[in-house]
């Protein structure tokens, strides 16, 4: 999986305003943030020079016990010295990412996010595992019904609310579609042979735990299987992170509280 797929639409003024009026601060995140206007933020065409300061965040309690093999390591940053792999900023760069004066990824709307005086940016990997893209994937399954068309959903144990099957994309995944049939696989036991797989809908969107060196980005998967084997394939929920597993009328799902924005990826189904 690349780790620096590059989103290219960047934000107008108008996301900026909107992101201002509803930012909040994220728990275990400083309140001072860096912007563009500090004297020592200087760019020089490859290379962001950011200064350390109060608005780094070091040591977030969501990284704590993360697998050594999964999370990216986190050194201070008050030192000219690359502190991540080599490979990794090659990589970033190549897609098309800035990144700062030790090698770390920047955000892809830095300039507006620094620029804008309701905004600003924490810097380091704060809540995340992963420097830069921290790619995350939801699988949309749907199958024919009598009642009409049924949407495959999973009840999540960290919050309690039903959401798509998904979760982080692994360096490991060859792609995002083969990341979403993972995830798919491990939260619902749902293994679909000879699937076919198309991108719905792929967007990068600042929320409070995002950081000038790690963010999130998140793609919307539809996966059409064989109708026989969606209506026989027994579900099996994964303990750890799902309560419950169900296909639930497209109709019926419209009703409920859902995880994130994972209420209006189901304008995204076409009915049967």
């Amino acid at each position: 999986m690349d780790v620096g797929t590059r989103r290219d639409v960047l934000l107008g003024s108008e996301e900026l305003d909107r992101y201002a009026a509803s930012l909040i601060i994220a728990d275990g995140y400083p309140s001072t943030r860096l912007f563009l206007s500090h004297p020592e933020v200087r760019f020089d065409e490859t290379t962001l020079w950011v200064p350390p300061g109060p608005w780094h965040v070091t040591g977030h309690r969501n990284r704590r016990d993360a697998p050594a093999a999964m999370s990216d390591p986190e050194l201070p940053d008050f030192d000219g010295e690359p502190i991540v792999d080599p490979a990794l900023t090659a990589r970033w760069r190549a897609s098309g990412l800035l990144v700062d004066q030790h090698g770390r990824p920047v955000h892809p709307d830095w300039r507006g996010l620094l620029a804008h005086p309701g905004i600003g940016l924490p810097t380091g990997l704060g809540f995340f595992w992963r420097w830069g893209p921290n790619a995350t994937v939801d699988a949309l399954v749907t199958r024919r019904a009598r009642s009409g068309t049924q949407i495959l959903l999973v009840r999540r144990r960290d919050v309690g609310k039903w959401a798509l099957p998904g979760g982080f994309v692994d360096r490991e995944d060859a792609s995002v579609q083969d990341a979403a049939l993972r995830e798919l696989a491990e939260e619902t036991g749902l293994v679909l042979p000879a699937p076919r797989t198309e991108i719905a809908l792929a967007l990068r969107s600042p929320n409070a735990i995002t950081t000038l060196h790690a963010w999130t980005e998140n793609t919307v998967v539809l996966v059409n299987g064989d109708e026989d084997h969606l209506a026989d394939a027994v579900l099996t929920p994964a303990e750890a992170e799902v309560s419950d597993v169900a296909w639930t009328d497209l109709a019926a799902a419209r009703e409920l509280e859902m995880f994130d924005r994972h209420a209006s990826y189901l304008s995204l189904v076409r009915e049967a």
